[in-house]
């Protein structure tokens, strides 16, 4: 019975990590104090930052197998917090890449903005504005990788590879929980784009 129920532990772990990326609430804070965000996964660990009581849309990009701790983004940077604190809000990951959410990369700077039935793919010399015309998990993969087109006017203008894994922009100390890489169509030539994403707004 007791290796029985091990197993049955072993298989739901993986299970509650695929769940990530996803966006949280910050509840149960009093009015005057916050919650700390800390260097590692534990009161241990020095505060590198807080949350404030009642901060919402705060995003969560990995768990701390051990202590439970979430791995959260604040600005530019990533630090744990304790999930006793916060609530989670979505995305249902079961259901297919979520309506909102927003793609970087660098070298050439360029950023992807999506909401509901529309985007904005935009850069330093451009702004392309598209629509969502389908998007849908690769065969095989559960909810972890997805693939999306747009399009823009009568024609398709971009397609890409969505995954939900860590992704570092290689220039701050944030974490990601997405990576992407677009092909843009409305160019004279393919263009390829790498980078990476946030549910975060």
């Amino acid at each position: 019975m007791k290796q029985l129920l091990l197993m049955l532990l072993m298989l739901a772990a993986p299970a509650a990590a695929q769940d990530l990326p996803a966006l949280y609430d910050v509840t149960g804070v009093a009015s005057d104090d916050a919650l700390n965000v800390r260097s590692g996964p534990g009161t241990e660990f020095d505060v590198i930052g807080t949350l404030a009581p009642g901060a919402t849309g705060v995003e969560a990009v990995a768990a701390d197998p051990d202590s439970g701790w979430l791995q959260v983004s604040m600005g530019e940077m990533s630090g744990w917090a304790s999930p006793a604190f916060l609530t989670r809000t979505g995305p249902d990951w079961d259901a297919g890449l979520p309506a909102s959410y927003t793609c970087s990369g660098t070298e050439p700077f360029w950023s992807l903005v999506t909401g509901p039935g529309e985007a904005n793919l935009g850069g330093p010399a451009f702004t392309v504005l598209l629509r969502p015309s389908w998007s849908g998990t690769a065969a095989g993969r559960l909810p972890y990788e997805f693939g999306a087109i747009w399009t823009s006017g009568s024609r398709m203008g971009l397609s890409g590879v969505i995954r939900r894994e860590e992704c570092s922009d290689g220039m701050s100390d944030r974490v990601y929980g997405m990576s992407v890489v677009l092909i843009r169509h409305d160019t004279p030539a393919p263009q390829a784009l790498s980078g990476c994403c946030t549910l975060a707004q």
